[in-house]
């Protein structure tokens, strides 16, 4: 065993680096990880009422398979990446290794800076759907509450914190956490689905939409631009349910034998949640849209959330609609906790090449838990303050999902060189 641990850590030196975490991620405990940050079903129902109203039913589905298509070719590229270095950095530090000479700096700079926005926002949006989907529980229950803006931060500032709280005060046993946790969050997950499935189904039978409508309606709520357009921005976002399948990579220096366990994560964490992902979000976008039956209350709910209004439609019960939306909000939080325990890793990482200002604070690891706790709460601050602006609008909730997508997707996008790759060294 330590043999395999001296191994790792020379080989990590190799690169320019010296060991400054313990290597006590498993490949079942990054897979659990990946799955609660991947959450495609949670992904795609927390924005229906958007892709709805910007390409109805038919845009809806079929963009999805669409979506899961292009996210999985970059995946099994980035799979490639790690496969030859398995670094911390990921994008940073592939955009570096992979790009020719006069633009490597640059490339490596902007995939650092793209990446934590892109984490960042994709944070925000997850803790502002939890937070307003326990508000909608709420005003369901107490038909006299009236939501507020301010109630709604207060929910997404406690959905954040206690999400960073359980990756610094767990952090010793984060990765049993996620292997039990987590493990127990995908049957937990994949039940909550299947069970949301049948009762939708079971409720509003035999009042369902026709499969003409489902599969081919094209008409499209948002009159503000042309069909084409509106398809292409439904496409994007579908893609915000495939986010975060770059997480594992930010872990390669926590797990043994990086050089054979990172493309075996990689495969396992990366295609495989694509894969999972659409075979469990398109039977579940295909029943919501045969229990639609007021496509316009979809589209403008009142609680400010489409899926409350499917729910609602399709059970006609109020117990029902707060059951399934718990369930989802819980299946949704587990990708917040995952998603700041992938970030803080990327920041750090960067931040040990002073990639960022306040990078000697950002770079250190907590003696005591082990873990980038510096970096954590530096995206904790952020993320915060950053909602405050996105409160109580489903215009904004829809621009920060699309951003998410667009800073993801392009900092995963490198400048190959066309030179053989150089020696390993650190970023500079």
């Amino acid at each position: 065993m330590y043999e395999h641990i001296d191994a790792d850590d020379l080989e990590l030196e190799a690169q320019g680096y010296a060991p400054a975490m313990p290597r006590r991620f498993s490949l079942l405990s990054l897979f659990s990880l990946g799955f609660a940050l991947t959450a495609t079903w949670n992904g795609f129902g927390s924005a229906i009422g958007t892709s709805l109203a910007e390409s109805s039913s038919s845009g809806t589905i079929w963009t999805l398979v669409i979506a899961a298509l292009m996210n999985l070719v970059v995946s099994l590229g980035m799979a490639e990446l790690v496969s030859a270095f398995p670094n911390s950095g990921a994008q940073y530090y592939w955009s570096f290794k992979v790009a020719s000479p006069e633009w490597a700096p640059f490339a490596s700079y902007m995939s650092a800076c793209i990446s934590t926005c892109g984490w960042w926002l994709g944070l925000a949006s997850v803790c502002n759907f939890v937070a307003a989907t326990m508000l909608a529980i709420l005003q369901i229950c107490v038909k006299e509450y009236t939501p507020s803006p301010l109630h709604q931060w207060f929910g997404y500032v406690a959905v954040l914190w206690l999400a960073v709280l359980l990756n610094i005060y767990a952090a010793r046993s984060l990765p049993a956490l996620n292997q039990y946790l987590r493990g127990i969050q995908v049957y937990f997950s994949v039940s909550t689905l299947l069970v949301t499935i049948l009762v939708i189904l079971v409720c509003a039978a035999p009042n369902y939409q026709s499969s003409v409508w489902v599969f081919t309606d094209t008409t499209n709520l948002n009159r503000s631009y042309d069909k084409s357009f509106l398809f292409v921005l439904c496409l994007l976002n579908n893609t915000y349910g495939f986010m975060g399948t770059d997480a594992g990579a930010h872990l390669a220096e926590e797990i043994p034998s990086p050089s054979i366990n990172a493309p075996k994560v990689m495969v396992s964490e990366k295609i495989y949640p694509v894969i999972i992902g659409l075979v469990t979000a398109w039977p579940f976008a295909i029943a919501c849209m045969y229990v639609i039956t007021d496509i316009e209350r979809v589209v403008s709910p009142p609680s400010g959330i489409g899926l409350v209004e499917i729910y609602l439609q399709a059970t006609g019960s109020d117990f029902a609609t707060v059951l399934l939306l718990a369930a989802f909000a819980i299946c949704l939080f587990g990708c917040a906790v995952a998603n700041i325990t992938g970030s803080s890793r990327q920041i750090w990482a960067a931040s040990r090449d002073n990639c960022y200002p306040l990078s000697t604070w950002l770079a250190e690891i907590h003696p005591k838990h082990q873990m980038p706790m510096n970096a954590a709460c530096l995206t904790a601050i952020f993320t915060t303050l950053y909602g405050v602006i996105f409160l109580r609008s489903t215009t904004a909730f829809a621009s920060m999902v699309s951003a998410n997508i667009v800073f993801m997707m392009t900092s995963m996008v490198d400048q190959p060189s066309n030179e053989p790759i150089d020696k390993d060294g650190k970023v500079d």
